[in-house]
């Protein structure tokens, strides 16, 4: 039970890290592309980004290194972000696996104690 509270825990710090680094992008954005009317499409935006999708109905107006800069930063660290939480997800789905294994052993072995009394009763 242990192993599952602690991923649970690192999958909540892993999500927690994800969105705040999505939403301090998001706000960077709506600070440089004023065009845009809310924060909520520059959300919009890193999100699509760092997805990998591009629907490209959304683009970055800056045209300067700062920019193309802090695209790649959106790119590298995005990007681990999303694979550190599908990670999280993995081990905690593979922690509650390993404890449905302990539970249906145990079960199976209380059953074959009963049906063994049972066979022990019958002999008598």
């Amino acid at each position: 039970m242990p192993d599952i509270v602690e991923q649970g825990i690192v999958l909540a710090i892993s999500l927690i890290f994800l969105f705040s680094y999505l939403i301090i992008m998001a706000i960077l954005f709506h600070i440089n592309n004023p065009d845009n009317d809310s924060v909520l499409k520059g959300f919009y935006f890193y999100v699509i980004s760092m997805t990998t999708v591009g629907f490209g109905d959304i683009t970055l107006i800056d045209h300067t290194y700062l920019a193309l800069i802090r695209v790649l930063f959106v790119f590298c660290i995005g990007l681990v972000m999303v694979s550190l939480v599908f990670n999280a997800i993995r081990e905690l789905a593979a922690a509650y696996q390993r404890r449905l294994v302990e539970v249906s052993q145990r079960i199976a072995m209380k059953t074959l104690a009963v049906a063994k009394q049972h066979r022990l009763k019958k002999l008598q």
